[in-house]
């Protein structure tokens, strides 16, 4: 287990290094990209589970971060001029690999309408200066339109049953984005693999899967959950799967899952249904949807 670690701890520390030395030459390359005209959908990922798009032109994005918010030896960029041409913002919840204040701050004056989960209203009202017209408070099960697309919001469990027999609950919301050629799932940070949260929602486009199968499981060779989190992400029945949470960077190494766990995860998901396409975007480069 201490060799795992270590391993564990060296890749890790390997990819910080790499992130810090490329990172502003990656983010200039991935808003070059993701500014572009496009035909198609595609997706960047700015972190570990905070995503870019571009579908057929619409620019949106959910959860978004930058690197020097988990990494402070990272420098804080400028990007007010980059993210200005965001149609929308999806935001889920308060933990802070998915919040990031000083980029909101930066971003008040985009033409971005923002979807705030009610559990963050008072936060996102008292740390911005955007004004009320420019977010809607999401609630679950209130359809919201916006930029000519879908939004169905509901309530993800980010909860998990600890050994002790308490619960520990995080307010959290998962979306529903139906786009004139697409529908995308987001889930969150599911902790607790109950199927019935997604029952409403079948025939996906993609479902964005964050990657954890376990507390404190991430040395573990056959991780506990992995049977489960496969069962939950399969019951919506999407034509893709985009593993993700990979490399959260503020976490131990026994909590950090890898790219050797989305590779066991998709050989997973291959066991239950080869029809289904499993992707792992790297960060910072194009994934076409």
């Amino acid at each position: 287990m201490i060799a795992d670690r270590n391993k564990n701890q060296r890749e890790m520390l390997a990819k910080r290094q790499e992130l810090v030395s490329a990172y502003p030459g990656r983010w200039s390359r991935m808003i070059r990209e993701w500014s572009k005209p496009r035909t198609d959908d595609a997706v960047w990922l700015m972190y570990s589970a905070n995503y870019l798009f571009n579908t057929h032109g619409l620019k949106w994005a959910v959860d978004p971060v930058l690197l020097s918010n988990r990494m402070p030896e990272v420098p804080l960029l400028d990007v007010t001029q980059d993210l200005a041409d965001l149609d929308f913002v999806l935001l889920s919840h308060a933990h802070c690999d998915h919040t990031d204040v000083a980029l909101w701050t930066q971003m008040e004056r985009s033409r971005a309408h923002w979807i705030v989960p009610k559990h963050m209203a008072d936060l996102f009202a008292h740390e911005t200066s955007i004004g009320e017209e420019a977010y809607s408070v999401a609630l679950p099960g209130k359809e919201i339109a916006v930029s000519g697309v879908r939004i169905v919001p509901f309530e993800a469990p980010h909860y998990e049953r600890l050994e002790s027999g308490e619960t520990n609950h995080v307010d959290s919301m998962g979306y529903l984005v139906e786009t004139a050629g697409a529908s995308y799932l987001f889930p969150g940070d599911i902790r607790t693999y109950d199927p019935s949260c997604l029952e409403q929602f079948t025939d996906v486009s993609a479902v964005f899967a964050h990657v954890f199968l376990g507390r404190s499981a991430a040395l573990v060779c056959d991780p506990p959950l992995l049977e489960e989190f496969v069962d939950f992400y399969l019951s919506c029945h999407p034509k893709k799967i985009v593993l993700s949470h990979l490399y959260e960077l503020g976490r131990d190494p026994e909590d950090c899952w890898l790219s050797s766990h989305a590779q066991a995860v998709a050989e997973a998901f291959g066991a239950a249904d080869s029809n289904v396409e499993i992707v792992a975007p790297e960060w910072y480069e194009e994934t076409v949807l």
